[in-house]
């Protein structure tokens, strides 16, 4: 009878003495051939894959910043068995993405999908939510203020009953800012709107003065994504006051609201044209 050791010793020459490899079977379909390489016997894999006419299934990672582009792919490619949408927001940090899992896990619990179709969308922030958001908290100087106002008082809006300044207000006092960047603040005083009303001096001329008045409160009007909707939004004047100089400041009031609503519209927007089953999270989460 054969002992475990002659075997094993069989084996071993039978490996030095085979040159050819072994081919020990393939995977249906899949064009990929599973050999064994001698002496070692190391499993070895060939897919030719890439030469047949076309692939077996479809797979992609595609991105793509236009919902309605976003949308007409998911119903080009996609199905309502097989494919899901997810969303993943945080409105503080102003993020908000979306991916399309085209061949995704369905409703069957006991058929699996590859899950590497994949499309991605990431609202674009329009060119003027960007620079109202991106300056909001930054201190600036009295010509720096008024250049930002100038260059933007499109984007500022008075609605009816709000009190809020027009743009061409906040235009006229940006230039009084100007006008007044070389002269000293003798007082300021609160008035009754919430506005302030603040008295320069010129360094040169104590009999000087310059009076204007402060709004405390603003309001913009601008889209959040491009070529998107626009979206009321209050901002809170501020000042500064350090070796006789004012230096201002404005800060968006809860632009994480706003950012939620104007994503809400979006994803209202895919939920109804596609009709898919969406999630909030991460789809592919470790």
């Amino acid at each position: 009878m054969e002992t475990l050791n002659e075997s094993d010793n069989f084996a071993e020459t039978l490996a030095r003495e085979i040159k050819e490899p072994i081919e020990i079977g393939s995977v249906p379909d899949a064009a990929i051939t599973r050999i064994a390489m001698p002496p070692g016997w190391n499993l070895l894999e060939k897919d030719d894959s890439k030469r047949l006419p076309a692939p077996l299934r479809k797979t992609a990672t595609i991105q793509m910043n236009d919902v309605d582009c976003y949308i007409d792919y998911i119903k080009r490619h996609g199905s309502l068995v097989d494919s899901t949408i997810w969303c993943r927001a945080d409105y503080a940090a102003g993020k908000v993405d979306f991916t399309a899992i085209l061949n995704d896990n369905g409703e069957d619990a006991s058929k699996a999908a590859w899950r590497d179709h994949v499309a991605r969308f990431t609202p674009r922030f329009s060119t003027e939510w960007n620079r109202w958001s991106d300056s909001s908290g930054k201190s600036m100087s009295q010509l720096d203020f008024a250049t930002f106002i100038e260059e933007n008082r499109k984007d500022i809006v008075s609605p009816d009953g709000s009190g809020m300044p027009s743009g061409a207000a906040m235009l006229e006092m940006a230039l009084q800012f100007e006008a007044t960047q070389d002269m000293r603040l003798k007082s300021h005083i609160r008035l009754q709107n919430g506005g302030i009303s603040m008295s320069f001096i010129q360094d040169d001329d104590s009999q000087t003065i310059a009076k204007m008045d402060v709004f405390s409160k603003f309001c913009i009007g601008v889209p959040v994504f491009w070529n998107g909707d626009a979206y009321q939004v209050e901002a809170r004047l501020k000042y500064r006051t350090r070796d006789q100089k004012v230096t201002f400041s404005f800060e968006l009031v809860r632009a994480d609201k706003v950012l939620e609503a104007a994503s809400n519209t979006v994803i209202e927007m895919i939920k109804d044209k596609t009709g898919n089953p969406f999630f909030f999270g991460n789809p592919f989460a470790q």
